[in-house]
């Protein structure tokens, strides 16, 4: 197998999904849902999944247990052609499986495991060896994800990733860790593109405006910024454009991932040189084809799928 061109390294995780879930039950109550089903999950994994779909060559980084879980993420892995040689097998925790709880308006919570794979993500579970020339893009799926992760992994990773010439990217989450934006300092100046959500970025830079938010990023040594607004779209600051995208107005069974397949989309986008109205674009169809059925980005099918969306898919008009 040829050596990927695109790396997504990062969180991974087992998703248990409860479709339509209504309200916790009562001590000694069956509730009845829609379904149950399990699948791999986290955002680098829905990242490396959707890069996959596109029609690239990728590659997945970090740690799995050495259980059902585990191998079944291999196993999902291995089927859609990404390329497990990063997937490192931890036998002392278990894969981090969480339940998602999907409301019938497609709106999702989630039951997290205090101890797994995820909370002991360190640079033993990352290879630099990987990271070779032709390597196009690294996606960091997320920082704030694992403290020894982002202290001693990520600058490196990123260091490495720009030497061979690749694009650098990476979401985020909340922070839940008891550290901010300072102490990834050494990180920032070798990140081209940061993807918060809205809201995620407002916490870290206790900024609201979004061109303050990207100003602050910048300070940091981040070249371009991209945030995400859920149903209000998206708005990025690259170089000295502003660009804003809307998003699709689609019917929507599960919104569990959309986040990530917006950076699966933009990621495609920008390693193909779409410029970055574009490439808003592109992403956002990526993410409003995703959440049309139940799982992580499961409405996502391939390449020509969303180049027939965005044919037939009337030009958003762009927000104030």
């Amino acid at each position: 197998m040829a050596a990927p061109e695109f790396i997504c390294a990062g969180m991974i995780v087992a998703d248990v999904l409860v479709e339509g879930f209504e309200a916790i039950p009562r001590a000694g109550e069956t509730a009845r849902v829609s379904g149950v089903s399990l699948a791999a999950g986290g955002d680098a994994s829905n990242e490396a999944i959707a890069l996959a779909k596109l029609g690239n060559r990728v590659g997945l980084m970090g740690p799995i247990g050495d259980d059902a879980q585990g191998r079944m993420i291999a196993a999902d892995c291995a089927r859609r052609g990404i390329a497990t040689e990063g997937l490192s097998v931890d036998p002392d925790r278990p894969t981090t499986t969480g339940v998602v709880l999907i409301e019938r308006g497609g709106e999702r919570s989630f039951l997290s495991p205090a101890n797994g794979t995820i909370g002991a993500l360190g640079p033993e579970h990352i290879d630099l060896g990987l990271i070779r020339p032709g390597l196009r893009a690294l996606s960091i799926g997320s920082l704030f994800t694992a403290a020894r992760f982002d202290l001693e992994a990520v600058t490196p990773l990123l260091r490495r990733a720009k030497e061979v010439g690749a694009i650098t990217i990476a979401d985020m989450v909340m922070d839940q860790r008891g550290y901010g934006l300072d102490d990834l300092a050494s990180a920032w100046p070798h990140l081209d593109y940061v993807v918060p959500s809205a809201l995620e970025a407002e916490l870290f830079t206790g900024l609201t405006a979004p061109r303050a938010i990207a100003a602050r990023f910048r300070e940091l040594g981040v070249r371009n910024v991209v945030l995400k607004r859920g149903s209000a779209g998206a708005i990025a600051f690259v170089g000295e454009t502003e660009v804003t995208c809307p998003a699709f107005d689609v019917p929507v069974a599960d919104t569990t991932g959309a986040g990530d397949n917006f950076v699966g989309g933009l990621v495609h986008a920008l390693v193909k040189g779409f410029p970055i109205d574009q490439a808003l674009r592109f992403a956002s169809a990526v993410a409003a084809l995703s959440v049309q059925a139940v799982g992580a980005g499961a409405g996502l099918r391939d390449l020509a799928q969303v180049e027939e969306f965005l044919a037939r898919t009337a030009e958003p008009a762009t927000l104030p």
